[in-house]
Parts: structure tokens; C-alpha cells; sequence
């Protein structure tokens, strides 16, 4: 098993820590194979859990931030640990489905989960699906899918020293 995967896996099993009603998410950020947090989407610490979902019972999608009472597994990994731990870390983010009981490829963070990603530091961020966000050249965290031939090399090459 790689690395990608043992760690992907954690998230995964961090995932069924979640109250939310239409997905679990577990996130795991990591350093030097060192695990520096988790965290799992859910109401605040201390709060009641949802007995009703605006997102389930409207199908609404799950980007769709301002319905939902819950902080997102990125945002409580991200909460958790030191900003200082954080800079040049990966964050691996799973998700499970509990309706259709099993794993689904997690999607993009949120537009405001990714600002807190980009912000503490992270260099990438991996999904099932592989790395979808890199830093590039300058520093800047970037989907990969828009990562210039030179940017994408240097990630290449950065990859190779992992």
C-alpha cells in the first residue's frame, strides 16, 4: 500500500466520526509522514447534531455552504493544527456516502475551505482521484488541472523528492 492510499484510508476512517446527514468527510493533514490533524464535517463542538437536512431534503449540492450548520472536515484539520506544522504539508481528504454505503470520490473543497488551505501553508491536497490541488513555481496553491507546462513540471519535480 502507498502512502497516498494508508493516509487516504485514515481520512476515510476519520470520516465516520461525521454527523452530517447526506456526506461523511474526513480529512488528514500530514508532514514528514507525521499525521498533524484530523478532522471530520459536523455541527460545532458542544452543539446539537442535525436532525434534518435542508441539503438532503432540497438535494441541494453540497457546495452549497450558507444552508448548512456544519464546519467542513477541511476547516477542523485545518483548526486544529499549527499553522507553523502546517506549511508544506498534504491534506487528504475522503468521503463516504451513508445512503449509498460506500466511498465516493471527494469533490474540491469549498471556495472557503480552500482559502483556509491556502492560507495555512498546505503545499497539496489529495483525493481518490489523485492531487488536485499543487503549489506552483510561486507559491500559489493551484488546481492542478490549471497548472502551466512549467508549473506542472516543477510539481513533477518537487514530487519526485517526496
Amino acid at each position: 500500500m502507498n502512502k497516498d492510499s494508508y493516509y487516504l484510508d485514515v481520512a476515510l476512517t476519520v470520516s465516520e466520526r461525521s454527523s452530517c446527514l447526506k456526506k461523511h468527510y474526513g480529512a488528514v493533514i500530514v508532514k514528514d509522514d507525521f499525521i498533524l490533524s484530523t478532522g471530520y464535517n459536523g455541527t460545532p463542538a458542544g452543539e446539537k447534531h442535525c436532525e434534518t437536512c435542508t441539503k438532503v431534503d432540497s438535494n441541494k449540492d453540497m457546495q452549497e455552504y450558507a444552508t448548512c450548520p456544519a464546519i467542513h472536515a477541511e476547516m477542523n484539520s485545518v483548526l486544529i493544527a499549527a499553522k507553523k506544522d502546517m506549511i508544506g504539508s498534504t491534506l487528504y481528504l475522503a468521503c463516504f456516502d451513508p445512503e449509498a454505503n460506500e466511498e465516493r470520490v471527494a469533490p474540491k473543497p469549498c471556495e472557503i475551505c480552500l482559502r483556509l488551505i491556502k492560507n495555512a501553508g498546505i503545499r497539496k491536497v489529495i483525493t481518490r482521484a489523485g492531487v488536485i490541488y499543487a503549489r506552483d513555481r510561486q507559491g500559489l496553491l493551484r488546481d492542478i488541472n490549471e497548472l502551466a507546462e512549467t508549473d506542472l513540471m516543477y510539481y513533477i519535480n518537487a514530487k519526485l523528492g517526496d
